[in-house]
């Protein structure tokens, strides 16, 4: 499976297209890397639940990508996923640290890029 397409989308911050792009990933891909697709479609949904402002969704679905792809450390597929969870982790540590009404704004530019292994 290429995935080169849904990376991009993610990095350019389409993470609704993103998500469905890994989602038919996920739907044809093998049993053993079913995990690894669910992952990305959780991190995707969860970036978008960030920029939406939906505190508890993104959270949730970043705590539960953050599980997955723990499977499958350090690279998968060629992607730095070391790199990409350190990210993640540090922003779920201080959203559960925020109120559910301050402006997540401030996350934003936080948002981690999926780097591929040089």
């Amino acid at each position: 499976i290429d995935i080169s397409e849904g990376i991009r989308l993610f990095n350019e911050a389409d993470f609704f297209s993103s998500h469905d792009f890994f989602e038919t990933c996920w739907m044809k891909c093998d049993r053993a890397d079913r995990l690894f697709f669910q992952g990305l479609v959780q991190i995707s949904v969860g970036c978008y639940h960030l920029i939406s402002g939906n505190k508890k969704g993104c959270l949730s679905q970043f705590k539960k990508g953050t599980i997955k792809l723990k499977n499958y450390l350090p690279f998968h597929m060629d992607i730095n996923l070391k790199d990409l969870l350190k990210e993640i982790e540090l922003i779920i540590i201080e959203l559960d640290e925020i109120s559910s009404n301050q402006d997540l704004k401030k996350f934003w530019n936080r948002i981690p890029r999926i780097e591929i292994k040089s």
